[in-house]
C-alpha cells in the first residue's frame, strides 16, 4: 500500500514536472439526520512550486440529500489572493498585494451507477464572487507616486463538472477518479467604472485525475493532478496543479 502511494506521487510529479501550483487542504464534515450535512475546510496554494503564496481560503458549507442520487449544497468561502509585484498599465511599479474575496455558491449534483464499480456524476454550480475595492502604493522608478485604486469587482460563474469514479472492489480503500470541469462566465462587473461584460461560454476548463485513499472509517486523503486552460490567461494563472487534501468525518 505504501509503495503504491509513493509510486502514485512519483507519477503525478513526473506528469506535472512544469507544475506551478501546489495545493494543500484539510476538510471536516458531519452527517446529520434527514439527509443533512455540514462541513468546513481550509486551503492553501503556492505559485512557482513553493516560492510564493497564491492564495489561502476558508469555507463553510451545508448539504442536503433528498434522494440517494441527488445532493444540494450551499457554501460560503473567504479568500485572500496575492497578486505578484510588477507594473500597471501606466508603467508604474507596484509591489505585491492581497485581495480579499467573498464567494457564495449553490450546487446540484446527480449520480448514476451504470456498473457496481463505476460511479458517474454531474455537478452544476452557480458561483458569485465579490472583491471590495482597496488602495495600494505605486512607484515611478523607485520613487513613491501615490496610491492606485484596485476596483471593486464581482463575477457570476456557472461551473459544470462531469466526473467518473472507479472502485475496483467493494472494500477497496482506493477510489481513482477523473473529471472535466467547464467554467462559463454569466456576468462580470467592474463597479467603480461601471463596466460590464456579458456571457462567455468557456472562460476556462479544467481536467483532473487522481485517487481517494480511505485511511480508516473517518480519515481519508485525496491526491490529484489538474490541468487548467484559461481563455484569457494572465501572468499569475497556473496551468498545472498538484494537490493533496485531508478529510475527517465526525
Amino acid at each position: 500500500m505504501k509503495k503504491f502511494f509513493a509510486i502514485a506521487v512519483a507519477v503525478l510529479g513526473a506528469v506535472a514536472a512544469p507544475a506551478q501550483t501546489l495545493l494543500g487542504g484539510a476538510e471536516i464534515s458531519k452527517k446529520l439526520p434527514v439527509g443533512l450535512s455540514v462541513g468546513a475546510g481550509v486551503e492553501y496554494r503556492t505559485m512557482d512550486w513553493l516560492r510564493h503564496t497564491e492564495q489561502w481560503s476558508a469555507e463553510a458549507s451545508v448539504g442536503y440529500k433528498p434522494l440517494k442520487c441527488l445532493k444540494l449544497g450551499v457554501a460560503y468561502k473567504f479568500i485572500q489572493a496575492q497578486t505578484p509585484s510588477g507594473f500597471n498599465d501606466d508603467g508604474y511599479g507596484m509591489p505585491s498585494y492581497w485581495d480579499n474575496k467573498h464567494r457564495v455558491s449553490v450546487s446540484l449534483t446527480g449520480q448514476w451507477k451504470p456498473w457496481s464499480k463505476l460511479t458517474l456524476s454531474l455537478r452544476e454550480r452557480y458561483q458569485y464572487t465579490y472583491r471590495p475595492s482597496h488602495l495600494i502604493p505605486q512607484f515611478n522608478e523607485g520613487i513613491p507616486w501615490g496610491n492606485k485604486t484596485i476596483n471593486e469587482k464581482s463575477s457570476h460563474i456557472l461551473r459544470s463538472r462531469l466526473q467518473a469514479e472507479f472502485k475496483p472492489r467493494k472494500k477497496s480503500r482506493w477510489t481513482p477518479f477523473v473529471n472535466f470541469e467547464l467554467y462559463s462566465q454569466l456576468k462580470e462587473v467592474n463597479h467603480t467604472r461601471d463596466k460590464r461584460e456579458g456571457a462567455e461560454f468557456c472562460e476556462k476548463w479544467r481536467l483532473a485525475a487522481g485517487t481517494e485513499l480511505k485511511l480508516d472509517k473517518r480519515n481519508s486523503l485525496e491526491l490529484f493532478y489538474r490541468y487548467a486552460n484559461h481563455s484569457d490567461p494572465d501572468d499569475a494563472d497556473s496551468a498545472h496543479t498538484i494537490a493533496l487534501v485531508y478529510s475527517f468525518s465526525l
